[in-house]
């Protein structure tokens, strides 16, 4: 295809992705309304990338998937997925397991996951739609992975035969949340983690990297009439802790405090580093290291971000100052998912605009 390539890149988040799948949807509106052969976003996006929940997503729109499916798998299948493990409810003993049992999980992205014969889809299934990439730790190794799909990516020959239901179990396999997920990828068996646990809950710049770069196999052209990336988050936030609180803090206290934290510093610095690489070369010589990078790298992609920051301000801007803040920054908030849409409905309205998509909208069958 000579036409502009379409990228999108999913965050991490539990079951924020809530937040994530009202932001598609209003962006499935968009593109399906303006051609009629698009059927669902793997039809319009050529390469999808995710991590964790974000993998949940990516994965189901590389398959086929409405976004609303999608969605209903969080609304109604969410409390079955959060399933409390038995021995993380005996006091005191039970701060040493994971919270979560596994096996729900699992069994939900077998359902998912599975062609109609239920056996399970591979990571290289001829019935993906786009280019696919998600993103776990390997504990074992202490290395990330990215798994991908493109045949001619260095590791096809290992990953292709994996099923794509444990690959996404095991990108959201969060340290105190899930166990670990064990995967055997060419002749070894590897633990794999969340891939929040690394520097890509935002993949967005691996995502380019990975297509862009010819050292990964794809090698298509940047460029910002070349590259569109749409990066979707799941709202972030920096947790604060009452002085003189954090120096009673335990070992216990600080394992979810750090994982909040290193997801949104990673997604922070994600952004800052893609906005860079997508800003237009200054009309005007400064002497801000900020002009002094976009100058350099002289635009190499259209990049547009939606995602929101969980604070009572941003909220009343948004008239959603009835929603308690506190409460729906938990990646395990069941409870609160219909706030959790009610924010992803916001910052559909407010950020997502079809001229976001000028320059990329050329139909292809």
């Amino acid at each position: 295809m000579s036409r502009p390539k379409r990228l999108l890149s999913l965050d991490g988040g539990g079951i924020r992705g809530v937040i994530a799948a009202e932001v598609l949807i209003r962006i499935e509106e968009i593109l399906l309304a303006y051609n009629s052969r698009w059927q669902c976003l793997g039809d319009y996006f050529d390469f999808i990338g995710g991590t964790s929940t974000g993998a949940i997503l990516a994965a189901g729109l590389a398959r086929g998937m409405k976004v609303k499916d999608l969605l209903n798998f969080y609304v109604e299948r969410g409390p079955r997925v959060f399933k409390q493990s038995m021995f993380s409810k005996i006091p005191l003993v039970g701060r040493l397991w994971t919270k979560y049992e596994a096996g729900p999980l699992e069994k939900e992205l077998q359902n998912i996951f599975s062609d109609s014969a239920s056996r399970p889809l591979l990571l290289g299934s001829p019935e993906l739609k786009s280019l696919l990439m998600i993103v776990s730790k390997n504990a074992t190794t202490g290395d990330t992975w990215f798994f991908v799909n493109s045949k001619n990516n260095k590791f096809a020959q290992d990953n292709a035969a994996l099923p794509l239901w444990q690959i996404i179990r095991a990108s959201s396999a969060a340290p105190t949340y899930f166990p670990p997920r064990n995967l055997h990828v060419g002749k070894t068996s590897n633990e794999f983690i969340d891939g929040g646990m690394s520097s890509y809950n935002n993949p967005s710049f691996q995502l380019f990297l990975e297509a862009t770069q010819p050292a990964y196999g794809i090698g298509w052209t940047p460029g910002e009439q070349n590259i569109l990336l749409i990066s979707v988050g799941t709202g972030f936030s920096s947790e604060k802790i009452p002085y003189p609180k954090a120096r009673g803090y335990k070992a216990l206290n600080w394992a979810p405090y750090a994982i909040g934290s290193f997801m949104d510093s990673a997604n922070l610095q994600q952004n800052i580093l893609m906005q860079l690489m997508s800003q237009r070369r200054p009309d005007k010589k400064t002497e801000s290291t900020t002009d002094f990078i976009s100058d350099h790298f002289k635009s190499l992609l259209t990049y547009h971000r939606y995602t929101i920051s969980f604070s009572r301000e941003r909220f009343k801007r948004l008239d959603l100052d009835d929603i308690n803040v506190a409460k729906v920054q938990a990646l395990d908030c069941i409870d609160q998912i219909p706030d959790l849409q009610r924010i992803g409905q916001a910052i559909a309205r407010e950020q997502v605009d079809q001229n976001d998509f000028e320059g990329f909208l050329d139909g292809d069958a």
